[in-house]
């Protein structure tokens, strides 16, 4: 078991350190189920410091991290669920990708991996109250859950990192900030 541990944060590691090459690897080696293994840990431990966070704070129950972990790890799913949708029609009818929808949610459950460092960030707030500190390394992850989604698009789908990089970010965001303009006219 401890043997498995290791090799899981070896692969972690990877991933943050080079995540085009972690990803290729991971698809060759056709495990790409361990993305949304990851997710859905990350998620929940993410949303556990979280609530951790804000009952240290507020001086709340002892069950508002388990809650936060439940409602986070839903809401993170969701998330991920519709982020890879759009990704998925952005490679697929935009980029002429080749990969599946099934494989692209899989892969793109890999960005978590960065959830480790909004963990930490969570816990220096709980432990040292630096908020400044603490909102930086948010910042850092969201930058770099971008980063590993767009190797994992590209993996996937074989497109390029740019291509990929427009299919998870740059399309998107696009969209979304012509809604909230076409939505704010009304």
């Amino acid at each position: 078991m401890l043997k498995g541990i290791m090799h899981l944060s070896d692969d972690i590691l990877l991933l943050l350190k080079s995540p085009e090459e972690a990803l290729k690897r991971t698809k060759d080696m056709g495990l790409e189920n361990q993305g949304l293994y990851l997710y859905v840990f990350l998620s929940a431990f993410l949303g556990f410091s979280l609530g951790g966070a804000l009952s240290s704070v507020t001086g709340g129950w002892l069950i508002m991290p388990v809650i936060f972990a439940l409602v986070v790890l839903v809401v993170s799913f969701l998330k991920l669920l519709l982020w890879s949708v759009i990704s998925y029609i952005v490679a697929l009818a935009v980029f002429e990708g080749k990969g599946t929808f099934t494989g692209t949610l899989k892969m793109m459950g890999f960005s978590a991996a960065p959830f480790i460092i909004g963990i930490f960030a969570f816990m220096t707030l709980t432990l040292l109250q630096t908020v400044f500190t603490s909102t930086l390394l948010m910042v850092i992850m969201y930058i770099w859950v971008i980063m590993i989604a767009a190797a994992a698009v590209d993996a996937e789908h074989e497109i390029g990192y740019g291509r990929a990089f427009l299919s998870v970010f740059g399309l998107p965001a696009t969209v979304m900030v012509l809604l909230i303009m076409l939505v704010g006219v009304f």
